[in-house]
């Protein structure tokens, strides 16, 4: 099984490839022909895809959801909690994080071509149903949806529960820090609890890094 990140323009989307390929997010509005072309170099088209995962409902991250499943009959995931913020294509309202979140905001998408989730889920779904071995667990705090992907390869795709660096990961991508935005801040520490107890070895975030077990270790003594 392997994890391939692709860099779109303001965030991470992921194509994990099992014994089937499952995409995880679908970046910013207008951005599925980038990702087509991502899966195009690994000799995957759209039309394979198991599965689209969305760790969230934001703009940046469920953006292209709508126009790759308008296209293609692909069954989209998402948390209970965020469906109704897909379905409406308008990200909910979140807090600003420190001075860096009131510049990067105004660069953020904030509305996005709506889409109604085929999977709604509660607290976990597995995965080996779509090929992949490993599970999504509820993560809340970046939003009241927001998941994480723990894989049996000892990795894992946290979405927006922390960030890697500065200003998207432009700089130092490889520093865990807290993301610009936050629905509910005091559930950040305890869903990242929640990921580090399965022990991954390596965590693929939405912005910049990956981040290194033993960064993210250190990051959560000071938080």
């Amino acid at each position: 099984m392997k994890v391939f990140p692709i860099q779109l323009r303001l965030s991470n989307a992921f194509l994990v490839i099992g014994d089937h390929p499952i995409l995880i997010d679908t970046g910013s509005p207008g951005e599925m022909d980038a990702i087509a072309a991502a899966l195009a170099e690994k000799r995957i088209h759209l039309r394979e895809l198991a599965l689209i995962l969305l760790t969230h409902g934001h703009a940046d991250h469920a953006g292209s959801a709508g126009p790759i499943r308008m296209n293609l009959p692909i069954p989209l995931a998402c948390h209970n909690a965020d469906v109704e913020m897909v379905r409406k294509g308008e990200n909910r309202p979140f807090e600003t994080i420190g001075l860096e979140a009131k510049i990067v905001k105004s660069f953020v998408p904030h509305k996005f071509p709506r889409i109604a989730p085929d999977i709604k889920f509660e607290n976990e779904l597995h995965l080996d149903q779509y090929g992949v071995a490993g599970k999504v667990i509820h993560t809340p705090g970046h939003t009241a949806g927001s998941v994480s992907v723990i894989l049996d390869n000892g990795e894992a795709i946290i979405g927006d529960v922390l960030r890697g660096g500065y200003f998207g990961g432009t700089l130092l991508r490889h520093k865990p820090m807290t993301h610009y935005f936050a629905e509910d801040l005091t559930k950040i520490k305890p869903s990242l609890e929640k990921i580090m107890a399965h022990e991954p070895r390596k965590l693929y975030v939405g912005h910049g890094g990956p981040l290194s077990a033993e960064s993210v270790q250190r990051y959560m003594q000071n938080l």
